[in-house]
């Protein structure tokens, strides 16, 4: 119960801080995605079948990232294979530049190989994506060990990383 409530916390601050400096941006997307989820089940395709929000840090990358480098990615996924992602990064260190960020395989832990792309360049950080999934990335998205990472010419393994399971 205490390692929850430690979660829920550290989540509630995390939105307060990233809505207090990226103006309200959280608050915008879980209206936004609102408002899509009610659209899809309007049109018969159904919620999402993941829908969750990582929060990324070195201290989870391997080896632990010494970094005030923080993030989120917003995974959603529907049973039609798409993955509408966002990935916001901020507090990243003067000079550096995110170069992409990606789903990989690998328990906490572990690394491991990348699966699905999340932003291919700097301009998508912060954007919404939509990625069509393949049958073997949807079915490990929703029942393999995976977690996302965001990589930077500073740390071109990963500067930040959060576990999906």
């Amino acid at each position: 119960m205490k390692k929850n409530m430690f979660g829920y916390t550290l989540m509630f601050v995390s939105i307060t801080l990233f809505s207090c400096t990226k103006s309200n941006l959280m608050h915008d997307d879980v209206t936004a995605n609102t408002m899509q989820m009610a659209d899809r089940e309007a049109n018969g395709s159904g919620p999402y079948v993941l829908n969750m929000v990582v929060q990324l840090s070195g201290d989870n990358e391997v080896p632990a990232v010494s970094t005030t480098t923080k993030g989120l990615a917003h995974l959603r996924v529907s049973a039609s294979k798409k993955l509408y992602s966002k990935v916001i990064v901020q507090q990243l260190e003067s000079g550096d530049v995110l170069r992409f960020s990606h789903v990989h395989a690998g328990a906490a832990g572990e690394n491991g190989p990348v699966r699905i792309f999340l932003c291919h360049t700097l301009a998508d950080f912060g954007q919404n994506i939509v990625t069509e999934l393949t049958d073997e990335q949807y079915d490990f998205l929703l029942n393999e060990p995976a977690y996302v990472n965001a990589h930077s010419n500073f740390s071109p393994p990963g500067i930040i990383r959060g576990q999906i399971r």
